[in-house]
């Protein structure tokens, strides 16, 4: 798996943890608390007043009353009831409300809810917690338990001629819906906790493996580029003038490829590139590459074919994205006048424009057989000078932001850049 797939991989085990994680919270608020729905409001029959979710009844007790007023006035105990068939639902602020004769009288001591009359209507209100129910705090909730019931009732004088049995009540109640007590749900909630058990060990197991596969990544990069290093200095080794050259002038091309806001990617291939930059040496006779005089056209032809050599060692090199073309390309010119090729501007690779300043300024502030190095205020000059003919002029200021900052040259004896 590639370390890009990797990261997706982890990325999206985190997310899916974390969502399950959150739903699983917010599942166990819902359990918890619940949804309340909209207000519901049916009309029963009272003798047999029931649906498919709820039975209300409010009827006289035929073992329970009795006449006064010489038959006129019947006085009775009526019950109520309501039971809820609904096995996730509560049936919360309930109200029931009968038709009852315009005359009639309700006994003080009504039970289990709050009897109000309105003219020929009688409602029953549930208790809540707090109230005060025949001058008795209440401690408890009259809420309709899911698949419960509750009672109520009353003593009321009507005429004897009243039979609530033959009117209709109607019976209004907000449901709220227990998610705890719908099986389904339970379900969902262990599938989420399988979710995020899975993706946590998935998680986990993808940290450690990434972990290991950049701990070899880390390992392989200094590999490659002890072994780069090696062959750049073997090279170094027929010239003592040139010994660090190719290191240097790598890590001036990072640096500004870092400065110039490049990618990580493209940082560690400039780098790459540039410790191989001069690979081409190779094929250059010693008698050329150290005479310290003058060149001659013929010679100077030779030392310039050790870059069409080096992009030709390094086509078969498929480990550094375009190395061939960036080795192949370092010594071309910004207005056209370079070699091999004679590429001009933006024809000539970035990251072989980055190396040929990174080359051309260590070169520079660099003994050489055939002269000291430069002081570094001349080096600047030159650098300035040849902005736009020799060098990119967007890199040019990049390079000489470095030398005001201190960051360039490089001693690597010491370990510490200095503006000599």
């Amino acid at each position: 798996m590639k370390n890009d797939e990797r990261k997706k991989h982890f990325e999206f085990s985190l997310i899916v943890f974390v969502v399950s994680i959150v739903l699983i919270i917010a599942g166990g608020f819902f359990l918890d608390s619940g949804i309340c729905l909209e207000r519901q409001r049916v009309v029963l029959k009272n003798a047999d007043g029931e649906n498919r979710y709820v039975k209300v009844e409010f009827l006289r007790n035929k073992e329970k009353f009795w006449y006064e007023d010489e038959g006129r006035t019947m006085g009775a105990q009526y019950d109520g009831c309501i039971i809820n068939k609904r096995p996730y639902v509560e049936m919360c602020d309930w109200k029931v409300t009968v038709p009852v004769p315009g005359f009639n009288r309700i006994d003080a001591n009504p039970w289990n809810g709050v009897f109000e009359e309105y003219g020929t209507s009688l409602t029953i209100t549930q208790y809540h917690k707090g109230d005060t129910g025949n001058g008795e705090l209440i401690t408890s909730d009259f809420t309709v338990a899911p698949g419960g019931q509750k009672t109520f009732g009353c003593i009321m004088y009507t005429a004897s001629s009243y039979d609530p049995e033959i009117h209709e009540i109607i019976f209004e109640y907000t449901p709220h819906v227990i998610i705890g007590k719908i099986p389904f749900t339970w379900v969902v909630m262990g599938l989420l906790f399988a979710l995020a058990i899975s993706s946590l060990s998935i998680w986990v197991n993808t940290n450690i493996r990434r972990a290991e596969f950049d701990s070899r990544q880390k390992k392989n990069k200094e590999f490659i580029e002890h072994t780069l290093l090696l062959f750049a200095n073997t090279i170094e080794a027929k010239d003592s003038y040139t010994k660090g050259h190719s290191l240097r002038v790598a890590m001036y091309s990072r640096e500004l490829a870092r400065r110039m806001g490049l990618s990580e990617a493209d940082q560690e291939n400039v780098y790459y590139s540039a410790i191989l930059h001069d690979v081409g040496k190779i094929g250059i006779p010693d008698n050329i590459l150290h005479k310290p005089g003058r060149l001659t056209d013929e010679e100077r032809a030779v030392i310039q074919s050790h870059a069409e050599i080096g992009g030709d060692i390094m086509k078969n090199f498929p480990y550094i994205p375009d190395i061939e073309t960036v080795v192949r390309h370092h010594h071309e010119r910004y207005d056209g006048n370079g070699y091999p090729d004679k590429l001009a501007g933006g024809d000539i690779p970035l990251l072989a424009r980055i190396i040929c300043v990174a080359d051309c300024f260590d070169a520079m502030t660099s003994n050489r057989c055939y002269r000291r190095k430069i002081d570094i205020g001349k080096v600047c000059i030159e650098l300035r000078e040849n902005s736009g003919t020799q060098f990119d002029p967007a890199i040019v200021p990049v390079m000489l932001e470095m030398i005001s900052e201190g960051c360039a040259p490089v001693d690597l004896e010491n370990g510490e850049a200095q503006n000599s």
